[in-house]
């Protein structure tokens, strides 16, 4: 890899500090092959009205259109960094995160940008008491069925992080919601918890903090983040067609979660896709839930709507009944 900048990145705070020396937040924003997105995602981190940050862009693979692209912006908080191979948008994080000048770091996805204030109000909101806080935003997620607010709840320190991502108190999805690009976390927790090389390394990532002592996901209450569900061809939870791959993962999550929130991943998120539809794979949940974890009865009853209703009609009626009011 090649750093391209005006002024170089270090890296000099131990892996085992776990108290952070500055107040510098770096942006480290993973892209390949979309230039022109990727430039609307670095000029929203380079706008933003908290003064003392930098951006580091790792380029993951050979690509010189966006080098090119990126190389018009002639601003000394800005590196980019060109990896000579692609390594996968996990590991170009940690990357990033190793070559960070500031001991707090937000991600930012290349297809996503954010609003002015939203590093301001997340630095202004970590709890105090926090040792290791992760702080999302509201985000304004746009779908091709509509645009909505999400979180409808929002998290807090009460909440234990795998029961506050998979545990609903309602039957649609967006009421608990926290994508990378709205995370703002200490390097110190990067290093000592990386980005893991997963099929979903952003919910593992979340739920292996979880366990770690210290750490807290919180919310600010504002939208402050634009996310495009539909540009972003990263596979997730509601976009993997191979069920059996969604199904290995989750069950490889059980130990790092409480009975409740692994029985509600499997019913509630992952018994919730198009992929998921077949008799047998809806057995294979539904038993695993009943085995190995104790399911709500809102989790029971999302996981018959699912079965019950066409993906299309539920998704229809979600859009009746949100969009409106989380647009607002």
């Amino acid at each position: 890899m090649s750093p391209k900048k005006n002024e170089p990145a270090s890296s000099n705070h131990p892996a085992n500090n776990e108290q952070t020396t500055n107040e510098q937040v770096t942006v480290v924003i993973p892209t390949r092959n979309r230039p022109e997105m990727v430039m609307r995602a670095v000029r929203s981190a380079l706008d933003q009205t908290y003064r003392d940050l930098d951006v580091v862009v790792v380029i993951d693979g050979p690509d010189p259109a966006t080098a090119s692209h990126l190389a018009s912006l002639a601003d000394p908080r800005l590196t980019v960094m060109e990896l000579e191979t692609n390594h996968g948008a996990a590991e170009a994080r940690n990357i990033g995160v190793r070559c960070a000048k500031g001991d707090w770091i937000a991600f930012l996805d290349d297809d996503d940008h954010w609003m002015a204030e939203k590093i301001a109000l997340q630095m202004a909101g970590r709890p105090a008491g926090i040792r290791l806080p992760i702080v999302s935003c509201r985000c304004q997620v746009v779908t091709a069925r509509g645009t909505f607010a999400w979180p409808r709840r929002l998290a807090t320190p009460a909440d234990a992080i795998g029961d506050y991502l998979f545990v609903r108190r309602g039957l649609f999805k967006g009421e608990t919601f926290a994508p990378t690009t709205t995370l703002l976390a200490p390097k110190a927790l990067l290093l000592r918890n990386p980005v893991p090389k997963s099929r979903f390394d952003d919910w593992e990532w979340l739920i292996t903090c979880g366990r770690i002592d210290g750490v807290a996901l919180v919310h600010i209450p504002d939208v402050m983040a634009v996310h495009y569900t539909e540009e972003n061809n990263r596979v997730t939870l509601s976009t993997c067609h191979n069920i059996n791959h969604a199904l290995e993962w989750a069950e490889a999550m059980r130990d790092h979660l409480s009975p409740r929130a692994y029985a509600s991943l499997l019913l509630q998120a992952t018994g919730g896709e198009q992929a998921a539809r077949t008799a047998g794979t809806r057995w294979r949940i539904l038993n695993s839930a009943l085995r190995d974890g104790q399911p709500t009865p809102m989790a029971l009853a999302t996981f018959t709507m699912h079965s019950l209703m066409p993906v299309g009609l539920r998704r229809r009626l979600r859009q009746a009944l949100f969009s409106a009011s989380d647009a607002a």
